[in-house]
């Protein structure tokens, strides 16, 4: 995968990152600008994307789409909750929030975008197929 389609493959899943991550913050009580904290968190992501996956690829080479749901999953669980690190201290920071009430809502978002990831991933494999190696 060329880096130019890395970056879009980053900003189609940031843009639906932003999207979910505002909607699980207006069920949680916050003092902070929601929108605000989704986009820098998908600044942050876009960033962490394509490290996180060029790095992946690096150590799980081959076929892509051979990937199955054990090889999917890893890589979803290891994005995110390496993501995860750096992200509480933000929501405490931006939402006024404490230790507790950050990292459930973390915790919360997590989890959303955890299933997210796995079908995107999926999707845009076999939607390469289509577009890009056409």
């Amino acid at each position: 995968m060329s880096a130019t389609e890395r970056v879009v493959q980053s900003i189609l899943y940031e843009l639906g990152c932003v999207m979910i991550g505002w909607s699980v913050m207006q069920f949680v009580p916050h003092e902070g600008q929601p929108l605000a904290l989704m986009v820098i968190f998908s600044l942050l992501a876009m960033v962490w994307n394509f490290v996180f996956n060029w790095i992946f690829d690096k150590l799980v080479p081959g076929d892509r789409l051979a990937r199955g749901p054990v090889i999917r999953t890893v890589h979803a669980v290891l994005f995110e909750g390496l993501f995860m690190l750096a992200t509480v201290p933000i929501i405490m920071y931006m939402m006024h929030m404490s230790f507790w009430m950050a990292f459930v809502t973390d915790i919360t978002m997590t989890l959303v975008i955890l299933g997210y990831t796995y079908v995107y991933n999926w999707v845009y494999d076999r939607a390469r197929l289509l577009f890009v190696e056409a």
